[in-house]
């Protein structure tokens, strides 16, 4: 416990540092976590995040990453930077409105555990499974961590509604945690592009060949024998939105946001989920239903429009927000 009344007496402030054994080594990873003190058994948004924890959740007392080099401090140049970009929220979320609307908040910074930077990347994954021709990418170890920091808040505390947030690449992680995890109870995905929600072979995008080229580390070594021939893959972002069928999903994107393609995203939640998803156009955002899109003008990023419009969707998926969907 760092603080009983952060937030002007309104959550607590909890602070982790997590051992995990995965593959052949272990790594450390903190977890820092606001929750309400007016409800016990608030519902958590667990975040995985571009900036370190203390960028964040800049509150005294979390603990920055050690040996990252990166900061993203609202005085620093890359904060900046960041929020100039990539909007308002990029790093900091509106905190204060999360808890304020009964819900709290727990961050990641996944590159603390896999840096996200190819040669970075790539040797501690090798660290991580070596002599291992079928390891898995930097995405799904990433994705992992969410399920960690569910049983984690759990174990501190009665049973919660545990969502996965993530933007962009943590939108491609956020959905894999709830595809494979029991303990994720709902997905906020953003903009997650390829290799998220977004259709691969459409020709409209950042195409399967680029990522891999420019991030290395994110897939397994076997991405790279499909980026010729997509047909031989055998699977579809469909695929993937479909093992998300019985959770509250939220598809996140912006009209100019080409490299995410959002119309392939509309499009692969269609073939998925068929009648379970009824929105008429992307525009057509309808938060009481279980499968939705929210679309917003502008481009990549997260800005003030995005959070109201997910905790809006939380709301409506939870009658009583201490309640599991479903």
């Amino acid at each position: 416990m760092i603080d009983d009344a952060a937030l002007s007496g309104t959550a607590h402030l909890i602070q982790w540092r997590l051992r995990i054994g995965y593959g052949a080594v272990q790594r450390d990873i903190d977890l820092v976590a606001l929750l309400p003190l007016n409800r016990a058994d608030a519902p958590v948004i667990i975040s995985q995040n571009f900036c370190p924890n203390n960028n964040v959740v800049p509150l005294e007392g979390v603990s920055a990453p050690s040996a990252t080099g990166f900061d993203c401090s609202g005085g620093g140049f890359m904060g900046g930077v960041m929020t100039q970009i990539f909007g308002r929220y990029i790093v900091k979320p509106p905190l204060e409105l999360i808890i304020e609307r009964g819900y709290g908040f727990a961050a990641l910074y996944p590159s603390q555990f896999v840096p996200d930077n190819a040669q970075a990347g790539l040797r501690t994954l090798s660290d991580l499974f070596p002599d291992d021709a079928e390891r898995p990418g930097a995405l799904s170890v990433w994705a992992s961590l969410f399920d960690v920091a569910a049983e984690t808040i759990e174990a501190d505390g009665p049973d919660r509604t545990m969502i996965a947030y993530g933007h962009s690449r943590f939108g491609k992680t956020a959905l894999l945690a709830g595809a494979v995890s029991d303990r994720i109870d709902m997905v906020i995905a953003h903009q997650s592009g390829t290799l998220g929600a977004s259709t691969l072979n459409d020709g409209t995008g950042e195409s399967l060949k680029a990522m891999v080229d420019a991030y290395p580390h994110w897939a397994g070594p076997g991405a790279s024998h499909y980026v010729e021939d997509l047909t031989s893959l055998g699977v579809t972002p469909a695929d993937l939105l479909a093992r998300l069928f019985d959770k509250p999903v939220l598809l996140g994107n912006a009209r100019r946001d080409v490299w995410s393609d959002p119309w392939g995203a509309f499009k692969e939640a269609k073939v998925a989920w068929g009648a379970h998803f009824p929105a008429a156009s992307p525009s057509d955002f309808r938060p009481k239903d279980g499968k939705a899109y929210w679309l917003r003008p502008g481009t990549h990023g997260v800005v003030k429009e995005d959070w109201p419009a997910f905790l809006d969707f939380i709301d409506a998926q939870l009658s009583d927000p201490g309640q599991r969907p479903g």
